[in-house]
């Protein structure tokens, strides 16, 4: 004797926890974005390795970056911070379809907020929300998983959250094994309707 059981496949949830999506979608709207950016340039200085750099960066009207200095090094990590930056703060049209997602325990006291974990996706993204805000953002990226812990935020001119300081760690997907950590300070000025990174 035996039994056959029958499956649609692949096995992907198809429905999602309304509180879960609505706790998550209210944080994303608390964040502070820019909404019609004209562009902007700026001189960039900073230094890598003990070496120093300057050049300049250019943010266009669709958010696209480039970055012109005499050090590559001071390059790559200007694109990589602005770039990151740049992709947070752009306004989104609305177009995206709802997130799948759910809670991924009862825990109401996390002291890092509510564990939410997302159904697909590319990154296999999981967040925990405090306060209103994403505190804890987690995501696979190939061989690496990355973990961003938000320490604190600061509220802008409309009352909307801009990042001022995070820890970021990044592990082996296989082992586990803690790979590097990154300590982040975000500095913003106020120039006209929007937030501008300065430091």
């Amino acid at each position: 004797d035996f039994a056959t059981l029958c499956f649609r496949w692949p096995l992907v949830r198809s429905s999602a926890d309304e509180k879960a999506v609505a706790l998550f979608e209210a944080a994303i709207a608390k964040r502070a974005v820019w909404k019609n950016l004209p562009g902007f340039t700026a001189d960039v200085s900073g230094s890598v390795d003990g070496r120093g750099f300057e050049g300049t960066a250019r943010v266009d009207a669709e958010g696209d970056l480039t970055v012109e200095s005499d050090e590559e090094a001071g390059t790559e990590w200007v694109e990589d911070q602005l770039g990151s930056i740049v992709l947070h703060r752009q306004a989104s049209d609305g177009s995206r379809p709802k997130p799948v997602l759910r809670f991924a325990d009862d825990d109401l006291d996390h002291p890092l907020g509510r564990l939410l974990i997302f159904d697909g996706g590319r990154f296999a993204s999981s967040y925990r929300v405090r306060d209103g805000h994403l505190s804890v953002v987690n995501r696979n990226i190939g061989p690496m998983n990355m973990t961003i812990t938000v320490l604190d935020n600061k509220k802008n001119a409309e009352g909307k959250f801009l990042p001022h300081s995070y820890v970021v760690q990044y592990w082996d997907a296989k082992t586990g094994r803690l790979l590097r950590t990154e300590t982040v300070q975000v500095r913003w000025r106020r120039v006209g309707d929007f937030d501008l990174p300065t430091e």
